[in-house]
């Protein structure tokens, strides 16, 4: 990104944490059409960072035998810009949450930790060396454009995370889907969102971001094809466009979202 003013509560980079990391940069290259750029981190090794559309905005982790040995599944970890990582673990421990990763310094990265809500959705509060501007208004295919908490407990969850991002929250009712919760940010922008996870999903609740894509249905046909797994088949929103939940090899979830048909 470009140098900019801060800009607070907004998702700008995502890792996938996995058990295999071939598979797992393979499904997602092959499907979104991503390549990699290797930034060699010296005695941690080198770090698989996802290219798309010009920038990068994530990379490939593999799961510490620590975590494997404690049942931690792969997944995807979102991370939300904060003025002050510190003061924000610190306000997540003040309203239940609890520590996963201390604040650590990346050089010349920035900060970051990893908390978790009283009911389990980890996320990363980061606070980068040198701050990006706003970035592209529309994303593009092949980029991150949406963020949704699937909440076993909304009411409490929604105050958590806004407390700790300084988002509001927006009700709107989706008729026969129900309320949707919009995060919102201090200069109104949209940061993310919220949905009541299904009790049959089991499980604690979980941050799901979104790859924006041309056309969800063709997207979801290739998943099975390359060892993944349709959670949730192409289904549209109205006024919003059509999306579907997959897995890849491991079993890692991301969310997929095109134009409605």
């Amino acid at each position: 990104m470009s140098e900019g003013h801060p800009v607070l509560g907004k998702f700008v980079w995502h890792d996938l944490l996995t058990t295999d990391l071939d598979k797992s940069i393979a499904f997602h290259l092959d499907l979104f059409g991503w390549t990699i750029e290797e930034w060699d981190m010296g005695p941690g090794g080198t770090y698989k960072m996802i290219h798309a559309a010009g920038e990068n905005h994530g990379g490939f982790a593999a799961l510490s035998p620590e975590q494997t040995a404690q049942g931690v599944p792969p997944h995807w970890m979102s991370h939300c810009t904060v003025a002050d990582v510190d003061a924000a673990v610190a306000r997540s421990e003040k309203l239940g949450g609890t520590t996963q990763v201390p604040a650590t310094d990346i050089p010349t990265v920035g900060r970051y930790a990893v908390i978790a809500d009283p009911q389990g959705a980890t996320i990363s509060l980061y606070k980068p060396a040198a701050w990006g501007g706003e970035g592209a208004a529309q994303p593009a295919p092949g980029t991150f454009c949406w963020h949704e908490l699937l909440a076993v407990d909304p009411e409490e969850e929604g105050k958590f995370h806004a407390e700790v991002f300084g988002w509001k929250i927006v009700p709107v009712d989706m008729g026969p889907m129900g309320t949707y919760r919009l995060f919102k940010r201090d200069d109104d922008k949209d940061a993310g969102g919220m949905l009541q996870k299904p009790a049959e999903s089991g499980g604690p609740s979980a941050w799901l971001p979104y790859v924006a894509v041309e056309n969800t249905d063709d997207r979801a046909q290739r998943v099975p094809q390359l060892g993944g797994k349709v959670w949730v088949q192409p289904m549209d929103i109205p006024n919003v466009g059509r999306f579907a939940v997959i897995a890849d090899p491991t079993g890692a979830m991301l969310g997929i979202l095109g134009p409605s048909t």
